[in-house]
């Protein structure tokens, strides 16, 4: 009986140690998900700069200027007074003391007028014409005339009534741009025409009161 038992307890002192290295050998393999769970947010690391490179890509269309330079331009086609500064005038006829470039002094008590005798009667027949050299080539797109602003007998003398307007860029060829009428009084009138390139522009009066042609100042409008 004890040959037996002692040979049951090596038997079992045996298979016990047999068994014992499986789960120890199995300790390694443990670990094994641990990589595959650190692995895991790798993927939210590359899509960070992703998101940022989205997110940067509004801001850069928002901050486009093109409505802004679409409004600079259109400020920029604005209509100009050419300065009475830079300019010169004469006339096919003028009256001492009433030169053509008293209409381009800026002063409205100061006029061009055609030459007349002491009795105000008209030494010369229309139609008569006052050019004025711009000081540079421009996009001219209108002609503002002021008649005579005194006051009195003859204060309506040479308002220009029928006209006709001519551009050229060189002082020799011009073109005629525009025609019309104008009331006979005090207040300014404006000629507006299709932006045409000129460096001079030259006023015709075709009928004017009493015979007569006459300013009081002349301007020149353009765009850019």
């Amino acid at each position: 009986m004890n040959v037996t038992r002692l040979w049951l307890c090596l038997v079992i002192l045996l298979i016990s140690a047999h068994r014992l290295p499986a789960p120890i050998s199995e300790i390694p393999e443990t670990p094994k998900p641990a990589p595959e769970q650190s692995a895991k947010p790798k993927p939210k690391r590359t899509i960070k700069p992703k998101v940022a490179s989205e997110s940067s890509e509004p801001s850069t269309r928002r901050q486009t200027p093109s409505p802004q330079s679409k409004s600079e331009a259109a400020s920029n086609r604005k209509p100009f007074d050419i300065p009475q500064s830079q300019m010169t005038a004469s006339a096919t006829s003028q009256h001492s003391g009433n030169e053509a470039s008293k209409a381009i002094d800026g002063k409205v008590n100061t006029i061009w007028h055609t030459d007349f005798n002491f009795f105000s009667a008209p030494t010369v027949s229309l139609p008569q014409s006052i050019l004025l050299s711009l000081g540079g080539t421009y996009n001219a797109n209108a002609l503002h005339y002021l008649p005579r602003q005194d006051g009195g007998p003859g204060s309506l003398n040479g308002n220009i009534i029928t006209y006709r307007v001519y551009a050229s860029t060189d002082g020799s060829n011009f073109t005629l741009i525009t025609t019309g009428n104008w009331m006979d009084d005090h207040t300014e009138k404006t000629a507006t025409f299709t932006a045409t390139r000129a460096s001079y522009i030259r006023l015709e009066a075709v009928a004017g009161h009493g015979g007569h042609a006459s300013a009081a100042e002349l301007n020149v409008s353009a765009t850019r």
